[in-house]
């Protein structure tokens, strides 16, 4: 039997039309949310790359080490970024190859290091910023109540996914 849907596939026989209903909804949802997310992304990454930035992931790494000025560890860049420890630590040593990042002693704890910006990176982070807030402007300059309105939405969904029985953080 072919794929009709989620909803279909998960639907009892003489289940509420309602459910169904909501069922579609949810899927019809998550699909738009995932599909745009993704456009937004890939149309943002060009608009870096295209200045000669480094792409969105590095960015929103590059944020998370400056909003953690002196005291970042790859933690915060694991939850920051809702990416596995491996793959902080990947990303990690992928920014500091690429001379974006320097790691320093962590005078607290010899085992472990902080990550900090180098020349190099806090000039990329800052210009990086300025294309993604164009950018922003520009993708979504029809929609400034009705962003902030879904922002809202997706902070309170957000608050859903948090939860122990998630396994979310």
């Amino acid at each position: 039997m072919p794929c009709r849907g989620l909803a279909e596939a998960a639907a009892e026989p003489g289940e509420s039309m309602t459910r169904r209903a909501t069922d579609d909804a949810g899927i019809r949802f998550f699909d738009a949310l995932v599909r745009y997310e993704t456009d937004l992304w890939n149309a943002v990454d060009h608009d870096l790359r295209a200045a000669g930035l480094p792409g969105i992931g590095y960015v929103q790494a590059l944020r998370i080490v400056a909003a953690n000025a002196g005291s970042c560890r790859v933690h915060e860049l694991r939850e920051g970024l809702r990416i596995t420890g491996g793959a902080a630590s990947k990303l990690t040593d992928r920014l500091e190859a690429s001379g974006l990042v320097a790691r320093t002693a962590n005078p607290a704890d010899r085992r472990s290091s902080f990550l900090v910006l180098t020349d190099e990176g806090a000039e990329a982070c800052e210009r990086a910023v300025a294309v993604v807030a164009a950018a922003l402007t520009r993708y979504l300059a029809d929609a400034t109540a009705d962003t902030r309105r879904l922002a809202d939405i997706l902070t309170e969904l957000r608050a859903v996914l948090h939860t122990p029985e998630t396994g979310s953080h």
